[in-house]
């Protein structure tokens, strides 16, 4: 038993965790995650990376937060940090109340214990312990606690770490302006804990409108999205307003705005029979306003096979357009059958189908998310940061008073650097005229 402690207790075994705990977040944010990442984008990125494409097989990579063997390595990290600090907490036990001892310089003054105690304690210094003659003072003696501070603090995020691998439930959606998502209809991208069940919301979600704003060179400024929590009867029960790296809260879930977005066209297609066939095309947003946006579908109606890409704007002068181009393309394996460019209401011939693009919305995906834990995150670094405040801002120094023959004998120690404070300590001895002792 004593073996196996010293094992979770040794620094080999806590900075392997740390290092492996670490290379996990590397891991995660270069790795794309299956949940943030649509089938199609992951797909190529294992074509591109065939060596780390057996590695997320074997190891889950793609959802590393939520594989067993993270839950695991959480596991024993938290078994490691707990010793730990049961032991910081009995190191700062005994050094806040321990009786008088002898470390530190010495001197001798000649004055009774009573008065250099007085004068100590206007210094800030606190009666701590006490034994016989011996009188211990301690200034910030809650400094001592700083480092028990820092390792609860840590234990506490692991836990709440925990139950997030455990508990967690999110789901992805990705809805046309308009579009209703009903609970219990399956999710664009799903992630759960381990013994969690799926998520299911309480009321059914609409979004309302998107709206994208641009800087110059063409990058994403913002994305705002308003969306609704419909009552039974259809009617807007809360309506909310966010846009990315915005949160919003309703009845424990959180929601985010996701970052993939673009325009979903609705083009009819109607085939030599006569027989019509409305489709809807969501392509992602152009990378430029130079270059084009794309997407690949399959038509189950039609031997063929469609491919599809579009502008922002049909002039190719702007990212915040209202009047996209699309542009579709009929294949039949690698060969193209035909092409075709559309904007709004436009129509034409797409090898043997007429196609109309009849109209042009966007889309943007909501984040939902219900974790359980997230709290003690917050509060396991809040922990932290205040131990970290007790050791920086907070360093304990002691006084020893003992009475002798004519005078007393004083010893002080100061954790840390004895140099920033030792004029706590000259202070006294000028004070008393006191010799120190070699």
């Amino acid at each position: 038993m004593k073996s196996l402690k010293r094992f979770f207790l040794s620094r080999a075994t806590v900075i392997s965790l740390i290092c492996l705990m670490l290379g996990v977040v590397v891991g995660g944010y270069f790795i794309p995650q299956r949940f943030l990442t649509t089938p199609a984008e992951l797909e190529r990125w294992q074509l591109a990376h065939p060596t780390f494409a057996i590695l997320m097989r074997w190891f889950a990579l793609d959802h590393v937060y939520t594989s067993p063997w993270f839950a695991l390595v959480l596991l024993v990290f938290l078994v490691s940090l707990s010793l730990s600090t049961v032991e910081q907490f009995r190191a700062a036990f005994r050094r806040t109340f321990s009786p008088p001892g002898e470390g530190g310089e010495k001197a001798v003054l000649a004055a009774p214990g009573s008065e250099v105690v007085a004068a100590i304690g206007k210094l800030g210094y606190l009666p701590v312990g006490k034994k016989g003659e011996g009188r211990r003072l301690v200034r910030h003696p809650w400094g001592y606690w700083g480092n028990f501070l820092l390792h609860l603090g840590i234990a506490v995020t692991i836990v709440a770490s925990l139950m997030i691998v455990l508990l967690e439930k999110r789901g992805l959606v990705e809805l046309i302006e308009g579009e209703v998502y009903v609970p219990g209809a399956p999710w664009t991208s799903e992630e759960r804990g381990l013994i969690s069940p799926s998520l299911r919301l309480a009321q059914p979600v609409r979004l309302d409108r998107i709206r994208a704003e641009f800087w110059e060179n063409d990058n994403l400024k913002q994305l705002y999205t308003d969306f609704s929590f419909l009552s039974p009867t259809g009617a807007a029960a809360a309506s909310y307003g966010m846009h990315i790296n915005s949160t919003v809260y309703h009845d424990g879930i959180r929601v985010f705005q996701g970052k993939r977005h673009g325009h979903a066209f609705y083009v009819r297609l109607v085939d030599e029979r006569g027989g019509r066939h409305d489709e809807i095309f969501p392509i992602p947003y152009p990378p430029k306003r130079d270059r084009a946006g794309y997407g690949e579908f399959i038509l189950p109606w039609s031997p063929y096979g469609l491919k599809a890409k579009y502008y922002a704007d049909a002039s190719r002068r702007t990212m915040a357009g209202e009047n996209p181009e699309l542009v579709l393309r009929l294949t039949q394996g690698r060969r193209v059958v035909a092409d075709l460019p559309l904007t709004r209401g436009g129509t034409g011939m797409l090898g043997p189908y007429r196609a109309t693009l009849v109209e042009v919305k966007r889309w943007a995906g909501l984040i939902f998310i219900d974790a359980v834990g997230m709290g003690g995150i917050f509060f396991g670094f809040f922990i932290i940061v205040l131990g970290g405040a007790f050791n920086y801002f907070f360093p304990p120094r002691e006084f020893t008073v003992r009475d002798a023959d004519g005078g007393c004998r004083v010893s002080w120690r100061a954790a840390g650097s004895d140099r920033l404070y030792r004029d706590e300590y000259e202070a006294i001895l000028n004070s008393f005229a006191g010799r120190a002792e070699q």
